[in-house]
């Protein structure tokens, strides 16, 4: 403690000899105004800096309760393996939100082709690492379909007067063919997949 006030009051006198040494130097201008200035800021820091050397010392982590307690409660790891988990989950989110407005998208160009009378549609998006190259893309694409009239087969039935009604044609209970190609070749085009990758159902 002695030692560290010796050698405190040493730097005090060596700054004040310094300040009237270089005082005597100039000649009385404004520079030697400044220079005071200058000067007494130094003495003032080399007296201050003791008091803020012992303050940065009692304020350590190890000498507060409440950031002791805080540090001792979640290791590192802990606090690792919260954002990890936290992260997961919000990538999970946006892969659900993003699967359901790819799904909405489908949808609504399936039902525009001939021969659709409605339709649903699941996609299932890979799950990376955010940031990754493969972050947003698809892995398959099932569309279930319940099949309609198609434009060809909307006629109209002759109406005879005095006779038995014409029966109006029923919807196919099968889809057919055509349309299933017509929907996995608009699917894998529009969202460069493969074929193996976009599956058309029946709706039962």
């Amino acid at each position: 403690m002695i030692d560290s006030v010796t050698v405190w009051v040493k730097s005090i006198i060596y700054v004040v000899l310094f300040a009237s040494f270089l005082e005597l130097l100039l000649p009385n201008s404004s520079m030697q105004r400044f220079i005071r200035v200058i000067m007494g800021l130094f003495i003032l820091l080399a007296i201050l800096n003791p008091i803020i050397s012992v303050l940065e010392d009692r304020l350590s982590a190890d000498q507060i309760p409440a950031l002791a307690q805080a540090g001792s409660t979640l290791s590192d790891t802990e606090i690792l393996s919260a954002g990890t988990q936290a992260a997961g989950k919000r990538n999970q989110l946006v892969r659900e939100i993003y699967a359901r407005d790819l799904s909405k998208q489908i949808r609504a160009m399936v039902m525009a082709i001939d021969g659709v009378a409605n339709a649903k549609v699941t996609v299932a998006i890979a799950e990376t690492q955010p940031g990754s190259k493969e972050m947003g893309k698809i892995n398959n694409v099932v569309v279930y379909i319940e099949p309609g009239f198609a434009a060809d087969e909307r006629k109209i039935a002759k109406v005879t007067i005095g006779e038995k009604p014409a029966e109006i044609p029923k919807e196919s209970n099968k889809l057919p063919p055509a349309v299933i190609n017509k929907v996995n070749r608009m699917v894998t085009e529009l969202y460069q997949l493969k074929s193996s990758q976009v599956e058309v159902k029946q709706i039962q």
